[in-house]
């Protein structure tokens, strides 16, 4: 094949069209600093604008549109794609590719099923082992979109990924009902079905809980890289991060079994982090390129906040009256963003439950925010005194899923807290100690969860389905 090489094409492609290129880790190419994650609706000093459209030239209305399937598939994507962590009028698009021509993402805007605008192309490429992250821009808020990564050989379309889907965040200033999904806890060693049964469904977006891909025993990049190819190369894990934008965060097993950020060693917990951000749509801070909490907005109807609830915990604080679960950076942030915020609901994605839970789980507490009771009683009193209304705290880790108080009596008991997953775990045994009056209901039954968000009434219908995709269970709580 003729044509530039990759190298020559993306420096010319990126000053030419001005997009924003975010990679992983180098190979020697030069990298393009991303632009910051521009939380929609939450004050952040650290997040700042969002980037602009890339300076494309207009889409040429008369030009008929080559819809993505007029080109073959290409074996060079073995993990597929996924698009996430939206901003402004931006996402992000991710790949991993694994052959040698020049990349580029296209975008398209859908009305139905039809091709109506073909939105820009953003040139990619490919970091440290493949990986590709592009900010692509030029969006209109509540539209569906479908993208892909094309190979070119000049300017000819050679080759292309899956197609993928997703929803840019509703406007402002909009409101009306969306769909969620959610899972967390997902084992390589057993079946994604679930997975596949929410890939099936047109979702606004998914959550990942954290448990995203199990590590333990992972000590240097390579094995992490290894270990993170048994999870995202599963067809079902793919079909679900085409369907839809993700959001996620992650917990224990990103890094190994119950770690300690004050004793791990550096360099494997550089390593892990590294793994984390090269397989996640997310962007990088310039200035804090390993902070993952971040809001995304979705108008009137609801703003997600993502938390890190791993890796700023210092167990050592726990007896010396200065607890700290989640740094103070990041408690300020939550605290003004749940304040600030305009939308109905406020959905905290929190890994591991802040739930005060039945005695014979207290064995190990350090592990959530029962082992920080300062800082658990101080969030959990701001959401209360403030009267800030519409909160739910999702969570995962527990191999269960519960809906219930946070409290039974006290700060978070008038919170909900929904335990989400496990998609493919071992059961815990323990499901049959969340009892009421604290707990609705609980089930160790493997599932993804589906939140329908209906902010004219402010109702959140939780409907948890099974790996066929049939509901185990189905609630609606009023959070006014």
């Amino acid at each position: 094949m003729s044509g530039p090489t990759r190298r020559q094409f993306v420096k010319v492609a990126a000053v030419t069209s001005g997009a924003v290129l975010v990679g992983c880790g180098s190979d020697g190419d030069e990298q393009v600093t991303p632009a910051p994650p521009g939380d929609a609706g939450a004050p952040d000093a650290d997040a700042g604008s969002p980037p602009d459209d890339g300076g494309m030239p207009p889409h040429d209305a008369a030009k008929p549109i080559v819809p993505p399937e007029a080109t073959p598939e290409s074996m060079s994507f073995p993990l597929g794609i996924a698009s996430g962590d939206p901003g402004a009028d931006d996402i992000v698009l991710w790949t991993q590719y694994q052959g040698a021509a020049p990349l580029v993402a296209t975008v398209w805007e859908m009305n139905g099923e039809a091709y109506v605008l073909e939105v820009g192309t953003f040139p990619g490429m490919a970091a440290e082992a493949g990986f590709v992250h592009v900010v692509a821009g030029g969006l209109t808020r509540g539209k569906r979109y479908r993208y892909t990564f094309f190979e070119l050989d000049g300017n000819e379309r050679i080759g292309r990924s899956a197609i993928g889907r997703f929803r840019a965040p509703i406007a402002d200033d909009a409101m009306e009902s969306l769909v969620f999904g959610a899972v967390s806890c997902t084992d390589n060693s057993k079946p994604f079905d679930t997975l596949g049964r929410a890939a099936e469904q047109e979702l606004d977006a998914f959550l990942f809980l954290g448990d995203n891909s199990y590590c333990d025993g992972c000590e240097v990049l390579a094995d992490y890289r290894d270990l993170y190819v048994e999870h995202w190369a599963k067809p079902e894990h793919q079909a679900l991060r085409a369907s839809t934008g993700v959001l996620m965060t992650w917990d224990d097993h990103e890094v190994e079994n119950d770690w300690n950020p004050e004793t791990i060693a550096p360099q494997k917990l550089a390593d892990a982090t590294q793994a984390f951000f090269e397989h996640a749509p997310i962007r990088r801070l310039p200035e804090t390129p390993d902070r993952i909490w971040r809001s995304v907005r979705w108008g009137k109807t609801a703003e997600v906040f993502v938390l890190d609830c791993r890796s700023e915990r210092l167990p050592s604080t726990i007896l010396s009256g200065t607890q700290t679960y989640i740094s103070s950076e990041q408690m300020e942030w939550l605290k003004a963003g749940l304040k600030a915020s305009t939308s109905a609901f406020k959905l905290i994605m929190n890994s591991v439950p802040i739930t005060a839970m039945p005695l014979i789980w207290d064995v190990y507490p350090t592990d959530r925010w029962e082992g920080y009771p300062d800082q658990r009683a101080e969030i959990l009193e701001f959401i209360e005194q403030e009267r800030i209304g519409g909160v739910a705290w999702l969570s995962g880790d527990f191999h269960l899923a519960f809906i219930g108080h946070v409290a039974v009596d006290g700060p978070g008991s008038t919170q909900l807290e929904i335990l989400v997953g496990p998609g493919a775990q071992t059961p815990s045994p323990l499901a049959w100690t969340l009892q009421p009056p604290q707990f609705d209901w609980a089930t160790d039954v493997n599932n993804y969860t589906a939140l329908h968000l209906d902010p004219s009434k402010l109702d959140l219908r939780v409907v948890y389905h099974d790996k066929d995709g049939a509901p185990i269970h189905d609630a609606t709580y009023n959070l006014a």
